[in-house]
């Protein structure tokens, strides 16, 4: 695996490639409940690589509604998973922590819950695991008494 460099934070502007305006006027209302413009790492920042990988589409865990967010921003999100501390729910039209969210695959989007939602997942699916070699070894165990009993009948009335 190729080493990614660590995000340069310096190189951030908002997703129409303008400057992010020292004033936060960016952050204003736009009437629908999101922002006039959101800051994220230049394309030439994220091009040096993810750490996470590239997801769009997250669901807010209050109201159940599936979000979908832009490239530069999803993109901005996989580079640096800390970059943002929250982010946008489009049925409630309100920006909300990101441990109110999860990605479209279950995972958390705020990645301070992430390594015990993976452990968590890791343990499931070993679980999993055993009890289908468990369910599957019974499964086989009859039928190989099965065929041992077919077998002694099929003897016994041979041997007749």
């Amino acid at each position: 695996m190729t080493d990614i460099p660590p995000v340069d934070h310096s190189n951030q502007e908002l997703t129409d490639g303008s400057p992010v305006p020292a004033d936060r006027s960016h952050t204003r209302n736009r009437g629908d409940g999101q922002q006039v413009g959101y800051i994220v790492l230049t394309e030439e920042e994220r091009r040096k690589g993810f750490v996470k990988p590239v997801r769009r589409s997250y669901t807010h865990d209050r109201c159940g509604s599936l979000t979908t967010m832009g490239r530069a921003l999803s993109e901005t999100y996989a580079r640096d998973p800390y970059f943002y501390s929250g982010t946008f729910c489009c049925h409630c039209g309100s920006h909300f922590d990101l441990s109110e969210f999860k990605w479209e695959d279950g995972e958390p989007m705020d990645p301070t819950l992430q390594d015990a939602w993976n452990a968590e997942r890791n343990e499931r699916k070993e679980r999993e695991r055993r009890e289908y070699r468990t369910r599957r070894i019974a499964e086989l165990t009859a039928e190989l008494a099965r065929l041992h009993a077919e077998a002694s009948s099929s003897e016994g009335k041979t041997g007749e």
